[in-house]
């Protein structure tokens, strides 16, 4: 990809290792924030056009979860073709994971998809309007929105070989490619990433996703590449956490170069232990492939 312009001096990335609450965590639901969310620039094909922005949200009791993505069209694309998408995915957590059971995708001017698995008989259904196909589950298998944490919940030496991916319209029989570590720079900050590929066997979708390892896994990047080659690119701008058993932290900016440094968390949220990163939204990630 073309590498994109670097944080401006007056956008100073946020340096998460000074944060002792920060460190590494391992795979699992304990490491899982118990509430987060992440927003994200959008941007278009390999030059990274911006388009839009990103709101990911996220809850869970260690028993059940429920996630979001909302996307919106921003700026000058609004204004060309203003588009508003979301999905959303609920369901169990298991001892291996993630076991969605309700996926849904709203998206205007469009009808709603729906996916609902049934676990007791290995069975997904999927429905547009009137339309309505079955196809065959495994555990393991993810549907689009649950896959970007169900990767950061397991260890990747234990990550399935092959998996389904679901969406409202198919259950895409894709393979899982750990591709590595990577340092990331983001307009929050430099962070090491461990990244993580599902590419549709078909060869018509491609998912790549960034966790942060310092952050519970959490994917901080999400680029998706069509059979067509079109790249839609989603990089964190500000992260949100209530972690399990932390003391309430909010990472700010320092005036000293210094980097981030702790500070009061105030009235992010009443009564609820939170970690917040941010960056101006005018500065761009610096990534080189």
């Amino acid at each position: 990809m073309q590498p994109l312009a670097a944080p401006s001096a007056a956008a100073r990335p946020l340096q998460l290792a000074a944060v002792p609450s920060a460190a590494p965590s391992k795979p699992g639901v304990a490491a899982w924030p118990a509430q987060g969310s992440i927003r994200y620039r959008v941007m278009y094909g390999e030059g990274g056009f911006e388009v839009g922005e990103a709101l990911h949200d996220w809850t869970h009791d260690d028993k059940r979860y429920r996630m979001t993505v909302s996307l919106k069209t921003t700026g000058v694309m609004d204004l060309l073709r203003s588009l508003q998408y979301e999905q959303r995915s609920e369901g169990r957590i298991g001892p291996k994971g993630l076991v969605p059971e309700h996926f849904r995708v709203e998206q205007s001017g469009k009808k709603p998809e729906t996916a609902e698995f049934d676990w007791n008989t290995g069975q997904v259904t999927m429905r547009r309007g009137s339309r309505t196909r079955t196809a065959p589950v495994e555990r393991g298998d993810q549907d689009l929105l649950s896959l970007w944490h169900q990767i950061g919940l397991t260890d990747a030496a234990a990550l399935p070989d092959e998996l389904k991916v679901v969406s409202g319209k198919s259950a895409t029989p894709s393979v899982l490619e750990r591709v590595g570590a990577e340092q990331l720079v983001l307009p929050i900050g430099r962070l090491d990433t461990q990244r993580l590929r599902a590419r549709a066997l078909s060869g018509k979708l491609s998912i790549d996703v960034w966790l942060a390892r310092e952050y519970g896994t959490l994917p901080v990047r999400i680029r998706i590449t069509d059979d067509k080659g079109d790249v839609l690119d989603q990089q964190a701008v500000e992260v949100r956490l209530a972690p399990p058993g932390q003391a309430a932290v909010k990472l700010v900016g320092s005036d000293d170069g210094k980097g981030a440094s702790p500070g009061p968390v105030g009235t992010l949220a009443a009564a609820q232990e939170k970690i917040e990163l941010r960056a101006d939204d005018r500065a761009a990630a610096s990534n080189h492939e």
